[in-house]
């Protein structure tokens, strides 16, 4: 009886998980092109209910960008085998015509290379070279609308000589040729990065207190070992100062690139829930310890923002980018945690203050919502926006952290306010509101912290 009610207890548990994975995508690597199809086969839809929707945005991102553009070939499939041609809607999305006929895959091709032509930011990009692919999950995959919450599986086909990687599942030990991922849902999905191809190394930093591990293209050896070493010292520091780790493993990446051309930036780096990625320009020369402060504060971020956010940083529209009022938070905080509190850069605080100090009125006049709206799609276009927010926010940082310890006799710190949106996020499992931050951190502190916290509401004076 035990094992009739095991067995059946099994079948159920089988048929569950069955039915939470309905999403299916297949990523094939046309051969000697630097182009990918994607096919997405899920339950069946009226067709004319069915829109693939491109993204135009990703969190942290910070920018619109239009990834429709580098999409052709767009055709939906029905249970029948009929081929309907996809159609662009009034946004970013495919329609695929008005009839009810039962629709439940669609196939797309995503151009790499034109991509990365038309990017100037490296870091929005996914990249081709002989021996490398390298994709950035929000870059290449759509999602059926509707359907975003859904459980999602992953197969990747390449040449069979080619070893794949995954942020999704980090390992030394890559298969080649095919390889099947798991993710959560979209969101999960298209925060990985997936590295293709013989010109891929994978380290894994063995002394590390989690699974840590760094994936480089077109890097040396120093170079690896050099990056690994400054990941481990900033996971350590991060892990001391927080008091713990929240991410199962992480990955650093690296792109070693020749540029495309002058205009080309690579200067700029994304962070992600359990791994960062890094560009840099091959040509000039590299020297990991130099690169601490960069490691630190995306690795960093696997807190602020990406575990404890404000309103329109998650869950995330990816047909616009959202309106954010809180990325002085996001990066500001980030900012005075890793480059003033763990990294003691007491110098930093005059460079925050130079950049409000020269910035232009358009900003200044700004309070901090209005200019993280600005921020919300042009804070790296306009580096001024972006330099302004992370610094209002890290000064600010820096006034709540004196008053706390003033208050307090040096008792509390800012560190029990960030604490204590960390717990307050992992309790109610949502974005905070606006209004919420401050209650929320003088409640983490014993202080009332609305003198500081009004202060820098304002524009600057």
């Amino acid at each position: 009886m035990r094992r009739i009610i095991f067995l059946f207890s099994f079948i159920i548990s089988i048929t569950s998980l069955n039915a939470q994975q309905k999403i299916s995508y297949l990523l094939n690597k046309q051969a000697d092109l630097n182009k990918i199809t994607i096919q997405i086969t899920f339950d069946a839809l009226s067709a004319s209910d069915a829109n693939l929707v491109i993204p135009r945005s990703a969190p942290g991102t910070y920018i619109l960008t239009n990834y429709i553009a580098f999409v052709d070939d767009v055709v939906g499939y029905t249970t029948t085998g009929k081929q309907l041609p996809g159609m662009i809607g009034d946004g970013s999305f495919f329609t695929f015509g008005d009839s009810n006929d039962p629709l439940n895959k669609v196939s797309y091709t995503v151009d790499i290379e034109k991509m990365e032509i038309d990017l100037l930011d490296a870091s929005t990009s996914s990249k081709a070279r002989e021996d490398y692919l390298g994709l950035f999950g929000y870059s290449v995959f759509g999602f059926i609308e509707g359907m975003e919450a859904e459980a999602v599986n992953l197969t990747i086909n390449t040449d069979p000589s080619w070893p794949i990687f995954s942020t999704l599942r980090p390992d030394t030990d890559r298969k080649f040729g095919t390889d099947s991922f798991e993710a959560e849902n979209y969101a999960t999905l298209v925060d990985a990065q997936y590295l293709l191809g013989t010109g891929v190394q994978v380290t894994r930093v063995e002394e590390a207190p989690i699974p840590l591990y760094v994936a480089a293209y077109a890097a040396t050896s120093d170079y690896l070992e050099g990056i690994g070493n400054t990941s481990l010292l900033s996971l350590q520091k991060l892990a001391d100062y927080f008091g713990y780790i929240p991410m199962p493993h992480y990955t650093v990446v690296y792109e070693f690139l020749k540029p495309i051309s002058d205009r080309h930036d690579y200067g700029f780096n994304m962070e992600h829930l359990n791994s960062m990625t890094a560009h840099r320009d091959i040509t000039q020369e590299y020297m990991p310890n130099k690169d601490l402060g960069n490691i630190i504060h995306h690795i960093g971020h696997s807190w602020v923002p990406l575990r404890s956010w404000g309103e329109g940083y998650r869950p995330f529209a990816w047909q616009v980018a959202p309106l954010e009022e809180t990325i002085w938070l996001n990066e500001g905080f980030t900012w005075y945690v890793t480059f003033y509190q763990i990294l003691e850069n007491e110098g930093i605080l005059n460079w925050w203050k130079s950049n409000m100090d020269n910035a232009p009125d358009f900003i200044k006049t700004k309070t901090l919502r209005e200019l993280s709206l600005l921020g919300s799609t042009q804070y790296a276009s306009d580096f001024r926006i972006g330099k302004n927010l992370f610094s209002r926010g890290a000064l600010m940082t820096y006034d709540l952290d004196e008053y706390i310890q003033k208050q307090t006799n040096g008792k509390k710190s800012f560190k029990d306010a960030i604490l204590g949106l960390l717990n307050w996020t992992k309790e109610n499992q949502r974005a905070f509101k606006y209004n919420e931050i401050e209650p929320i951190m003088s409640k983490a502190t014993g202080v009332d912290l609305s003198p500081v916290w009004n202060k820098w509401q304002n524009a600057p004076e």
